[in-house]
């Protein structure tokens, strides 16, 4: 599964969550299933206006990303990104100012950091900033979420059906998080392997 030549020397670009790394399980087994393409991680912060600038700037440098695929907080960004290709978007945040609210304060980063920080502070004009940024629905964008999202909540499935004209909830999904078993068996569907 996932082996195509046509997609060889293409770019797939993956934005992690809230408090995340690219030096994760999920881009391991990215690069496990899928390595025909080039998988290019990049690392976001908290800062909304950071994040998605270092994403368009990557994009407008890399005019051969075929995917543009974020998780949680990363699919956020990637719904705000300037960006035509296909965008798949995993349980992404709709509202950061609500959803993350219950964050503020002091978190630990999931993974290690390029930078080697292992904490940072989000406060509440970090979440302000979000305000600037409106997430776009655009005919090349799937959405899959779990079934089950104690992160998001059981209300987040009306809003994604509300939100996205491709909304897909799945059970290859069992978590908030992106795990081998969704990246194996469900992800080439949104990729049209």
């Amino acid at each position: 599964m996932g082996t195509f030549a046509f997609l060889k020397f293409m770019k797939a670009v993956y934005i992690h969550g809230f408090a995340g790394s690219i030096h994760s399980d999920t881009i391991t087994n990215f690069r496990k299933y899928y390595p025909e393409l080039e998988w290019c991680p990049l690392e976001v912060n908290h800062l909304v206006d950071e994040s998605v600038q270092k994403i368009n700037d990557f994009l407008r440098a890399n005019s051969d990303v075929q995917y543009l695929i974020g998780s949680s907080l990363g699919g956020f960004y990637v719904l705000c990104a300037d960006f035509a290709g296909r965008k798949i978007v995993i349980n992404p945040v709709l509202n950061p100012m609500s959803s993350l609210k219950k964050a503020v304060g002091v978190n630990k980063y999931r993974g290690r950091r390029e930078n080697g920080e292992t904490e940072f502070k989000l406060t509440m004009q970090d979440l302000f900033r979000f305000k600037a940024f409106k997430p776009k629905d655009t005919p090349e964008t799937i959405c899959h979420y779990t079934p089950h999202d104690p992160n998001l909540g059981e209300d987040i499935k009306r809003e994604y059906q509300k939100f996205f004209a491709r909304a897909e909830m799945t059970p290859h999904l069992r978590s908030h998080f992106t795990d081998e078993h969704y990246i194996k068996h469900k992800l080439c569907d949104a990729m049209s392997c």
